[in-house]
């Protein structure tokens, strides 16, 4: 039976992947700080992502259990709208070490587990391939340098024939997604910079996102890219075609354009 690590499988993507990878016959172990329903051919432990002990105390386990893996998903992350200089640290720092450090840690620790030919899957965002906008910068910084270490790491692991696969979706219909339409709202109630500006864009925010994906159809794509022989380095899927248009720009006219809806 073949076998899957992947994160964040309590809800949205992961939750699906986790049943998807399920249903056709994986053994899945899957990881996150909530427990979520029980399947079969599933494999539940409660790891934070950012805690070296959890994965630690999860890395023995494998070892102890000669657990061999086809491939390590790594899907587990969190969304946050914040004004980059009014903003508490802690939020910037959780971000960033979910969103990056997580994923860094984990394949660190389990890459032992993967077997020759096996593959790092790591779900980003289509954020990682466009210039930031305001209030979205933190998310976008983490996605972008997680984008830079799947490269980096695809580099590394090219040289023993392991393929490192990057998912790049827009909006998709997640507990995260409407955490950012939230978000945007409690900016606009807590910034004293951009008090204006801030209300203009929960509006903006809610047309210009679109019609959410459902996470079955990233959770389809994911399997599909694990079984492929030679799969893509980058798959994108549900792009929002304002963001690619705006992105097309010099990034002069960018700001111009931004500055002038906001104003």
């Amino acid at each position: 039976m073949k076998t899957v690590l992947i994160t964040g499988v309590a809800s949205g993507i992961g939750a699906a992947t986790k049943d998807v990878f399920a249903a056709n016959g994986y053994h899945v172990i899957g990881i996150d700080i909530k427990e979520p329903q029980s399947k079969d051919n599933f494999t539940f432990y409660q790891v934070n992502i950012t805690n070296l002990e959890d994965v630690l105390k999860l890395e023995s386990i494998l070892l102890n259990d000669n657990i061999l893996l086809d491939a390590i998903i790594n899907i587990a992350g969190i969304h946050k709208m914040a004004s980059l200089v009014e903003n508490d640290y802690q939020d910037l720092q959780k971000v960033i070490n979910i969103n990056l450090l997580g994923p860094m840690l984990i394949n660190n620790k389990l890459h032992k587990f993967l077997k020759p030919a096996a593959k790092i899957i790591i779900i980003t965002s289509e954020v990682a391939g466009f210039d930031p906008l305001p209030f979205n910068g933190l998310y976008s910084v983490s996605k972008i340098a997680l984008e830079q270490y799947a490269q980096a790491l695809r580099q590394e692991l090219n040289l023993i024939n392991q393929s490192v696969i990057t998912i790049m979706p827009g909006a998709i219909e997640t507990p995260l997604q409407g955490a950012s339409i939230q978000d945007t709202s409690d900016l606009a109630n807590t910034t004293t910079l951009y008090k204006r500006q801030a209300n203009k864009f929960v509006s903006i925010t809610k047309k210009f996102m679109g019609k959410p994906l459902k996470p079955i159809k990233v959770a389809n794509l994911i399997f599909k890219v694990s079984n492929k022989k030679r799969p893509k380095y980058t798959y994108k899927i549900h792009r929002n075609i304002g963001l690619v248009l705006l992105n097309l720009l010099p990034r002069r006219l960018q700001c111009y354009i931004i500055k002038k809806i906001l104003k």
